[in-house]
């Protein structure tokens, strides 16, 4: 089991817009549902691996886009 770090938006134009601009910079991630267990405004969010997260939460900081932190077993 691998356990993916996932960053919630507040909707979608936003989780997409996050995932172009990690796979610009070489970040590997992907937009996958909001787990049933995790309460979002969005239903979809993006999960990054534990050796890419620190890059991409400096890069979306960089870039100012907001989201909120949670992780989860996938």
């Amino acid at each position: 089991m691998t356990v993916e770090k996932l960053l919630l938006f507040q909707n979608v134009h936003k989780v997409m817009k996050a995932d172009k601009i990690c796979r610009m910079n070489g970040i590997r991630c992907r937009v996958i549902p909001v787990p049933e267990h995790i309460s979002s405004e969005c239903g979809m969010c993006l999960s990054v691996s534990p050796e890419n997260w620190e890059k991409c939460l400096a890069i979306l900081k960089e870039e100012n886009i907001r989201f909120e932190i949670n992780s989860a077993d996938l």
